[in-house]
């Protein structure tokens, strides 16, 4: 039996040939771009948020690849069956993470070879002066195109999102001043595809599972 929640559209087999998690010299491998793997450098001294706007199976991967790092997870969610399917899976994969509710207890910062990864499920980080220390990154969870997401996309580093209609690449345009052309690359994303957006760039990325990931995270028990 499969542990992706019921109701959600799996991600496409595996394309990646190479059974093992990725991570690169500066970070977490997501995908191959035009001139080659793109990395993200999620943990450093100086904490690191990403918004996440796009299928939630791209959130278990992610944080799936953190694992792979030494990170411990924290999840912070009004419900908890919602990432049962994820924790399960990072407990036979010998990882450790914690669902709490919001205003519970948090680690305040990472180390160089345990850093912490938090997932905000609840909004609890939507200030950029929400606490973080170092060597921790926290993902944010939302709507890349609700009225209010500007304010949230703007607080983040960096955003993955998809799809990218009208309505979230205008919130794009205004959080990250993106020209006309470079929003042009988040039309019409295919499958496992995101945007990735930051401060006047975006790139457009393929996030496939490698076939590890997949059977470990999306294959069943």
């Amino acid at each position: 039996m499969s542990n992706f929640p019921t109701g959600w559209e799996l991600p496409s087999e595996p394309i990646a040939t190479r059974d093992v998690v990725q991570t690169g010299p500066s970070g977490v491998v997501l995908g191959r771009g035009d001139s080659g793997p793109i990395t993200i450098r999620l943990f450093a001294q100086r904490p690191t948020r990403i918004f996440i706007g796009a299928p939630e199976y791209l959130t278990w991967l992610l944080a799936f690849r953190c694992l792979s790092m030494g990170a411990h997870l924290s999840i912070v969610a009004a419900d908890a069956k919602r990432w049962q399917g994820l924790v399960d899976s990072v407990n036979r994969s010998g990882g450790t993470v914690d669902v709490v509710a919001r205003g519970r207890t948090l680690p305040a910062s990472g180390r160089p070879y345990r850093p912490s990864l938090i997932i905000d499920d609840v909004g609890a980080f939507e200030s950029i002066q929400g606490n973080l220390g170092s060597w921790q990154a926290v993902f944010t969870i939302g709507d890349a195109a609700a009225s209010g997401a500007v304010f949230a996309l703007r607080n983040c580093d960096l955003a993955l999102v998809s799809p990218a209609d009208a309505k979230v690449q205008d919130n794009l345009r205004r959080a990250y001043s993106l020209n006309p052309r470079q929003l042009k690359r988040a039309v019409n994303l295919g499958h496992s595809e995101v945007a990735l957006a930051m401060n006047r760039r975006l790139i457009r990325l393929p996030v496939p599972p490698t076939a590890s990931e997949y059977r470990l995270l999306f294959g069943g028990n």
